[in-house]
C-alpha cells in the first residue's frame, strides 16, 4: 500500500515539473526575444524613424529652395521693369554724372532765355548735392529782360520736363538814364534777375 501511494505522487509531480520547465523555458524565450528586440531591432527601428525625419526635413527644404529659386527669376525680372521705369522717368536730367547735369541744365537754360527774348549775362554752377535717391544740380545765372519775359521763362522752367525748381528769385529794375528835357518819360519795363535753377538726376 505504501508503495502504491509513492509511486502515485511520482506521477501526479511529473506533470508538474514538467509544466514549470515548459513555463521557465518560454519566459526565457520571451526574455531573450526582449533583449535581441531592444538590443538590436529597436535601435533599427529608431534609426529608421530619425532617417525618415530627416529626409522628410530635407525635402520641405529642398521644397522651400525650389520656390525661391521659381520667385527669384520673376523678381529679377519684376526690378529690371522698374529700374527700367526709373531710367526712363522724364522728370530727372536724362544724364548719369553730374558734369554732365550741370552741362544739360546750362544748355536748356541758354535756350529758354534765349527763346523768350531775355538777355543771360552769366551762369555758375552750383555744386551737386545728394538728397535720398537723387543727386541735385543747380546752377546759379543773372539775366535781364522785361516782366513778361521773366514770367515766360520762370513758366517754362516750372512746367516743362524735366522738373527744374526756381530758388532764391531776386528781382530788381534797371533804371535808365532820363532826359531832362523830355517832360512825358516812358517808363521802360527793364528787370535785372537772379535765381537759382534745381534740377535733379537719379543716383548712380
Amino acid at each position: 500500500m505504501g508503495g502504491s501511494l509513492k509511486n502515485l505522487a511520482k506521477r501526479l509531480n511529473q506533470p508538474i515539473e514538467f509544466n514549470n520547465s515548459r513555463l521557465t523555458a518560454v519566459g526565457l524565450l520571451l526574455l531573450l526575444l526582449t533583449v535581441v528586440f531592444l538590443g538590436a531591432i529597436y535601435p533599427l527601428l529608431n534609426l529608421g524613424r530619425e532617417y525618415r525625419e530627416k529626409a522628410e526635413d530635407l525635402r520641405f527644404r529642398l521644397n522651400r529652395l525650389q520656390q525661391v529659386a521659381d520667385t527669384r527669376e520673376a523678381l529679377t525680372q519684376r526690378l529690371e521693369r522698374i529700374q527700367a521705369m526709373a531710367r526712363k522717368n522724364d522728370a530727372f536730367l536724362p544724364t548719369n554724372t553730374a558734369a554732365l547735369a550741370s552741362a544739360d541744365l546750362q544748355t536748356r537754360i541758354k535756350q529758354i532765355v534765349s527763346e523768350a527774348g531775355g538777355e543771360l549775362s552769366s551762369t555758375q554752377v552750383i555744386p551737386e548735392r545728394a538728397e535720398e535717391n537723387a543727386v541735385r544740380i543747380g546752377i546759379k545765372l543773372r539775366m535781364t529782360g522785361s516782366t513778361a519775359v521773366l514770367r515766360q521763362v520762370l513758366h517754362r522752367f516750372e512746367a516743362g520736363k524735366p522738373s527744374l525748381f526756381i530758388e532764391n528769385l531776386n528781382i530788381r529794375p534797371i533804371r535808365m538814364p532820363r532826359n531832362p528835357r523830355d517832360k512825358n518819360p516812358v517808363i521802360e519795363d527793364r528787370l535785372s534777375v537772379d535765381f537759382d535753377v534745381i534740377g535733379y538726376m537719379q543716383a548712380p
